[in-house]
């Protein structure tokens, strides 16, 4: 007997454990969000360096010529060097051209890129986990994990996680999602 799909998931911990429970359907969405953010910061924490992240800051958010010279391309192109091969670190790169390129300044293009590169990484894993979900199990139940998948890939619900990532230090740490172990705390009616 099979402990479930999510154990054979080539994927990290954090993205077993979101599996685990978006198949499961007492977590409520507030727990699936925790756990995807959970997920999402692991994947910034790995892959993106404190070198790049701080040289994005400061080119993003302490510009010292005012918004008349706004941060250009060609500077966040030459943080190239700190993502050392990383695909998160490179994507966050990317956005974050897109969102000068686009007009944004300071803490909102900083804000937009990271935004935009959660997002990205969500719907890659997501995309994954639902691709493996159809393959090992019955279409009923894959198409139950892609609904509750879609039911936490809304924006907004995002913002706090984007907030931290932003903030950095501290903020990137990863707490463990809240564990409901109280009779009480079971599941909603």
């Amino acid at each position: 007997m099979s402990d479930g799909p999510h154990r054979s998931l080539p994927m990290g911990r954090r993205w077993k454990k979101l599996a685990e429970c978006l198949d499961n359907a007492s977590f409520s969405t507030e727990d699936l969000c925790e756990r995807r953010d959970s997920a999402i910061l692991g994947e910034f924490k790995r892959e993106v360096s404190d070198a790049l992240m701080a040289g994005l800051r400061d080119i993003l958010c302490s510009s010292d010529q005012g918004l008349l010279f706004g941060p250009s391309g060609d500077e966040i192109e030459n943080l190239r060097m700190h993502t050392s091969g990383s695909s998160v670190g490179n994507l966050l790169l990317d956005w974050a051209i897109n969102a000068v390129n686009s007009g944004a300044s300071g803490e909102a293009a900083l804000a937009a890129a990271c935004n935009e590169t959660a997002n990205e990484i969500f719907d890659r894993h997501g995309r994954g986990m639902a691709e493996h979900y159809q393959r090992e199990t019955g279409a009923k139940r894959a198409s139950h994990f892609q609904v509750r998948m879609r039911s936490v890939q809304d924006g907004r619900s995002m913002d706090s996680l984007v907030n931290r990532i932003v903030q950095g230090g501290r903020a990137m740490v990863i707490r463990a999602p809240t564990r409901h172990t109280g009779l009480e705390d079971g599941v909603g009616f």
